[in-house]
């Protein structure tokens, strides 16, 4: 008997040693525990909302960026491609001044034009000396603003959205 009065006290002590060393969710440290849980989650959620905006402010900026280079895209493939001596012109378009690309085949002279109409940089292909078109003209982009200027080699074109600079080769003694 007497060892199970000794054990008796044992687990006695444990029981009670156990339930000294726990807290419960109402007491301070409870409560502490809660609200840090709770300040964790709130920086959680900040931080996931600033990341939200930022990638969409990144993700609008370059798809500006992309439509400002589909705008001049063409244009710079027109010239790029028809790079010869007195290739680049100045034409008169119906709101303005027209940057024309001449192309000489065997089968004529042809125009790239690149102007205004309408609040719209359109740009057509014609016969040289053909009147302007701008209902054959394909769509560029929309530009309150189209000019251009020609500098020792260097053609600098400008819409009101972006500004695309081009070396020409056949100046410069190249192919």
């Amino acid at each position: 008997m007497k060892e199970n009065d000794e054990q008796d006290k044992v687990l006695e002590a444990i029981a009670s040693s156990t339930k000294a060393g726990t807290t419960s969710k109402n007491g301070p440290m409870g409560v502490f525990l809660m609200v840090l849980f709770a300040v964790f989650v709130a920086i959680d959620l900040i931080a996931i909302g600033s990341a939200t905006i930022t990638y969409r402010s990144l993700h609008d900026m370059q798809v500006a960026s992309e439509q400002e280079s589909l705008s001049l895209g063409p244009v710079l493939s027109a010239i790029r491609a028809n790079d010869a001596n007195s290739s680049i012109a100045r034409g008169k378009g119906p709101e303005g001044d027209a940057l024309v690309v001449v192309e000489v085949t065997d089968t004529g002279t042809y125009e790239t034009r690149i102007y205004l109409h309408q609040g719209r940089l359109v740009e057509e292909y014609a016969l040289q000396g053909a009147p302007y078109t701008p209902s054959k003209a394909t769509d560029l982009g929309s530009s309150s603003s189209f000019s251009f200027t020609y500098d020792d080699g260097l053609l600098s074109i400008s819409t009101d959205r972006s500004v695309a600079k081009v070396a020409l080769r056949s100046v410069q003694g190249g192919a």
